[in-house]
């Protein structure tokens, strides 16, 4: 049996009583943590413009920071495209990096967030052994500005692509299915296994995409160059291997 649509006017219905609830919630426990959750539950809900800006307006007050408001504005300018050609994404890149060395005077890295994760997961199951590995030495159990990040660029991700309009669930991508089937557990076992490579990989080279092929190449570092050009190899020997097909396409729609 289909379930027919909600109405306009029941949708609003149902948001303002959800906005009640929270400011009622906010009052009594004396925070205004509910009213920012159910801001940003609104504009995932209903992804448009006029929501990221209140989100944003919302978020700069809360927070007494400009920061907010500038970040829903940019969103709004750049993030309804589907799709962006090479050449505004990496402008839009390196000014990340940009900011990213002005507000915490350092290049932006995201796979030293897991590694601490997995130090903080092992302190946890196996303290004793945890505390005789020299490498958790160097990436100590604690809460840092990467596991932000990591959360930031998820969280970014699924409202960028609600935004646009591009988000779907789809377990098995099309290229996928094409070439090695529609199997659901082959596709999370190569992807997880594909992961665990690229993780690993990771640490020997000293840093990710974002950590040594863009924060490198930003900085000149011999080591960005070599990690750039080794991966575009990489990725395109692995596309021919590993895919059914004989021809890479650029386009710009």
């Amino acid at each position: 049996m289909k379930v027919p649509p909600m109405q306009p006017s029941a949708r609003l219905a149902l948001g303002a009583l959800v906005m009640a609830a929270c400011a009622v919630i906010a009052i009594i426990i004396k925070s205004g943590w509910p009213v920012m959750v159910a801001l940003s539950i609104i504009l995932v809900v209903r992804p448009r413009w006029w929501s990221v800006l209140i989100l944003g307006f919302a978020f700069t007050v809360f927070l007494n920071s400009g920061w907010p408001l500038l970040g829903s504005l940019f969103f709004i300018a750049t993030c309804k495209p589907k799709r962006w050609w090479p050449i505004p994404a990496g402008i839009a890149f390196g000014l990340v990096e940009v900011l990213s060395f002005y507000l915490s005077d350092r290049p932006l890295g995201i796979t030293r967030g897991f590694t601490a994760v997995g130090s903080m997961c092992e302190s946890l199951i196996y303290p004793v052994h945890a505390e005789k590995v020299s490498y958790w030495g160097v990436y100590e159990p604690v809460i840092d500005w990467t596991m932000a990040l990591i959360l930031g660029t998820t969280i970014g991700s699924f409202l960028s692509s609600r935004y646009s309009g591009d988000f779907k669930l789809n377990v098995v991508p099309y290229l996928w299915s094409f070439s090695k089937g529609k199997s659901v557990a082959k596709r999370w076992f190569w992807a997880f296994a594909a992961g665990v490579v690229m993780g690993f990989a990771a640490r020997i080279a000293g840093g990710c995409v974002s950590g040594l092929l863009i924060s490198g190449v930003v900085q000149l570092a011999p080591a960005g160059f070599i990690f750039m050009m080794s991966l575009w190899v990489g990725g395109v020997v692995t596309t021919f291997l590993f895919y059914r097909t004989r021809v890479i396409a650029v386009r710009k729609d």
